[in-house]
């Protein structure tokens, strides 16, 4: 079958073909899902097509060895390949395809037309030198940009879509988080890494997360609530990851230990135990945030961060669709979702820059903002729910006044000219239903609703953008279908008038 890109992914090259008339360095931002790989092709046998040379850089060798297999499976033929001595090396290739690693220690390749670097917001500095000093262009792969650096190499950001929009698309799986421990990290020393950027230290949150009733809560939760899911387990270090695997198997669950360690050919065995359902659980460290595409249903995480990249490149494992997956169960256990929220929350239209200059109170606005569209979680079931919503879309449960502290302070009423104004709790509410509705005319095969709809609907009620709510969607109330009916009627009516008259 002839290769093609998507309908969705013809844009950002149109984009890119647009912005390379302006800017030499562009950095396409795509979730996992959209197609990287595919787009990456594309542009690799556009070039080729024409002569010219492209050097592919990747961080992992796995990541090398993948993108190969799929340039190949597209179409390709057999690239080279730069990393230690491999057979298929050839300097004469139009098809560079290199290990980051191997690549800063050799001479850099002559006559190169296009560089390709993926997971650019990993940190190599030899490499950057390369990226700032070269005169061909260079185009950056990232799925969480969102490093204070990349601004300075990369001069324009293309954003394919948004994570919730994915979702709602049924380009991913939707998911379900819940908080069943939340650890006191209070001490808890901050490192730096290349991959990260500021991070606990490995070291003071595994002696806190090995701890027996934290691993206790790991253990019990999952067969209480994860339903048997083929989960991966995110750790801290290789003794709390066999503290876990060890926790599970004494129960009779098949489950294993994989670290940066551990041989390729036992991974890849591991892996192929995992897909066929033998064994239930990989308890990992360091591995499985990039290039593995197995079919995960549950994941637990149990490796407290400050990172946004790590959080959303370990979540990101869950998200990818199968045949049959309803949604990803998400059990954190790090307090993690209550400090950086939710994934599809997460996201950013412009390139951090160390340049940037913002000052405090700029900074500080965009700290509260962020504050308030943090999740609450439930006292009941511990579901987290969105920003503003009192009553959990889970249990049902409605937390009386006090016990949910950081839901009950916003459900204050306030007036205006004796006139009763809606508190942010009913307006977040309220949109999260709309936004249920639209996921359920989608699902149904009905012409979807857009964002701009919802928006305008939104608007119709309480005279405001929805600007700053969750996009997270609920089930619906009856009064907020009757409103949405009422107002289709309404301008079906109105466009009725205006064929009459």
């Amino acid at each position: 079958m002839k290769f093609q890109l998507y309908e969705n992914q013809l844009p950002v090259i149109a984009e890119l073909r647009k912005a390379w008339k302006t800017h030499r360095t562009n950095l396409i931002y795509a979730n996992v899902g959209f197609g990287k790989t595919a787009i990456s092709y594309h542009l690799v046998s556009s070039m080729n097509a024409r002569g010219l040379r492209v050097l592919f850089v990747a961080p992992y060798t796995t990541l090398v060895e993948q993108t190969a297999s799929r340039f190949m499976q597209y179409g390709l033929e057999q690239p080279s390949i730069i990393w230690q001595s491999h057979d298929w090396y050839d300097p004469y290739n139009l098809c560079q395809i290199a290990s980051v690693d191997t690549l800063i220690r050799r001479e850099f390749p002559n006559d190169i037309d296009l560089m390709i670097v993926d997971e650019c917001h990993i940190k190599r500095r030899v490499l950057l030198e390369i990226i700032e000093s070269a005169s061909f262009p260079v185009i950056g792969l990232s799925g969480t940009p969102f490093t204070d650096w990349l601004g300075n190499y990369y001069e324009n950001l293309i954003k394919t879509t948004t994570m919730r929009k994915m979702i709602d698309s049924g380009k991913l799986s939707d998911f379900e988080i819940f908080a069943p421990t939340k650890p006191n990290l209070k001490g808890v020393r901050t490192s730096k890494s290349v991959e990260f950027g500021g991070d606990y230290l490995e070291g003071d949150i595994a002696e806190i997360m090995n701890g027996a009733d934290i691993v206790g809560d790991i253990i019990e939760n999952w067969v209480s609530h994860g339903e048997n899911r083929s989960t991966i387990a995110f750790c801290c270090n290789v003794l709390h990851a066999n503290h876990v695997a060890n926790g599970f198997v004494g129960l009779g669950v098949s489950a294993e230990v994989m670290t940066a360690k551990t041989p390729k050919d036992e991974r890849l065995q591991t892996i192929s135990r995992f897909e066929q359902g033998i064994t239930r659980i990989i308890c990992n460290v360091g591995v499985l945030v990039a290039g593995f595409d197995s079919d995960v249903r549950c994941i637990i995480y149990a490796r407290p961060t400050k990172s946004e990249i790590r959080w959303i490149q370990c979540l990101g494992r869950g998200l990818r669709t199968a045949a049959g997956k309803d949604k990803c169960l998400i059990f954190d256990h790090s307090g993690t979702v209550h400090r950086l929220g939710f994934p599809d929350d997460i996201e950013y239209s412009y390139l951090k820059s160390d340049k940037d200059g913002k000052d405090k109170a700029e900074a500080k606005a965009q700290e509260i903002e962020k504050e308030e569209k943090l999740p609450k979680e439930c006292t009941k079931c511990n579901f987290m729910k969105p920003a503003g919503v009192p009553k959990c879309p889970k249990c049902g449960h409605l937390p009386r006044m006090g016990q949910d502290v950081e839901v009950d302070e916003t459900r204050g009423l306030t007036s205006l000219n004796g006139k009763r104004v809606a508190t942010r709790a009913e307006k977040q509410v309220f949109f999260s239903e709309l936004k249920g509705i639209q996921r359920q005319s989608f699902n149904e095969g009905k012409k979807p609703l857009t964002d701009g709809y919802i928006a305008h609907t939104f608007k119709s009620k309480f005279k405001e953008w929805p600007n700053g709510l969750s996009g997270a969607p609920i089930q619906p109330s009856e009064s907020t279908v009757n409103f949405v009916k009422h107002k289709r009627i309404k301008y079906a009516q109105a466009q009725k008038r205006l064929i009459q008259s």
